[in-house]
C-alpha cells in the first residue's frame, strides 16, 4: 500500500534522532518556550524527514518504492514548502536572523537528498553538519544567542552525527535486508540502534525533567 511506502521513506529510527537533536538543542535554552518548540519540531519532520526522504528516493530509489515520480516529487515539495513557511514564520515573530537557519537547511535538504553538483554535498560530513545545524537552531530559536560553549557542543553533535551516519552506510544493508550475512554491516547496524536509542532516551529524560512542573499540574 502507498501509505506504507510513505512510512518506509519517513526512515523512522533516524528521523527520531534528528528530532531528538531539535528537542536537545532547545531544552538546553535559559528559557523554553513550548510554542516555538512545537512550530521547529513540525519544520524539522516536515523538512528534514518529509521532504528530504522523498527528493532522496527520487535519485536511484534506494529503497526501490513503487511510488511514481511525479508523486515523490509532490510530496517533497510541499514538505519543503512546509519547512519554509514555518521558518518564515518563526523569523518575523522570533527573530529575522533565524532566516540564515531556514536558507542553509533548505539548501542541505535539496544539495544532498537530490545530489546536486554532480553530488559534491551528498557525504557524511554534509548531512552530519546539517544536523548539527538542527541541535543550534533549536537553542538560537529559544535563547537567540550563540555563545562560545553552545557553538562547541555543536561542533561535537556535528562530528557525532557523521560518525552515525557512516555507521547508517555501512550497516543499511542489513537494516533492509535482515539475512545479509555481511557481520561488519550487521555490528555497524545494531551499533546505530543502540546510538539512536541513548540519544532518544537521554531527550526523553531531559524533556521531562524540563518539563516538570507544567507535567505535575497535570497529575
Amino acid at each position: 500500500m502507498i501509505w506504507r511506502e510513505h512510512l518506509t521513506l519517513l526512515h523512522l529510527p533516524t528521523t527520531s534522532v534528528l528530532l531528538s537533536l531539535a528537542v536537545l538543542g532547545s531544552l538546553l535554552a535559559q528559557e523554553v518556550y513550548s510554542d516555538r518548540l512545537l512550530l521547529f519540531l513540525a519544520q524539522i519532520f516536515l523538512g528534514g524527514s518529509v521532504a528530504a526522504n522523498h527528493f532522496d528516493e527520487i535519485v536511484n530509489r534506494p529503497w526501490h518504492t513503487k511510488m511514481s515520480i511525479r508523486r515523490l516529487w509532490l510530496i517533497a515539495i510541499i514538505g519543503l514548502l512546509a519547512f519554509v513557511t514555518i521558518g518564515l514564520y518563526l523569523t518575523v515573530k522570533v527573530t529575522y536572523n533565524y532566516i540564515f537557519f531556514v536558507i542553509a537547511e533548505s539548501f542541505f535538504i535539496v544539495a544532498y537528498d537530490l545530489e546536486l553538483f554532480k553530488g559534491i554535498f551528498h557525504n557524511a560530513n554534509t548531512l552530519g553538519t546539517s544536523w548539527g545545524l538542527v541541535f543550534l537552531g533549536g537553542y538560537y530559536l529559544q535563547d537567540q544567542v550563540l555563545s562560545p560553549l553552545m557553538l562547541i557542543v555543536s561542533l561535537m553533535v556535528c562530528i557525532c552525527s557523521m560518525q552515525g551516519i557512516n555507521l547508517y552506510e555501512r550497516g543499511k544493508s542489513f537494516g533492509k535486508d535482515c539475512s545479509y550475512a555481511d557481520p561488519e554491516a550487521k555490528f555497524a547496524w545494531d551499533t546505530l540502534r543502540i546510538g539512536i536509542l541513548t540519544v532518544d532516551a537521554i531527550t526523553l529524560i531531559l524533556a521531562i525533567y524540563r518539563f516538570w512542573p507544567s507535567i505535575s499540574l497535570l497529575i
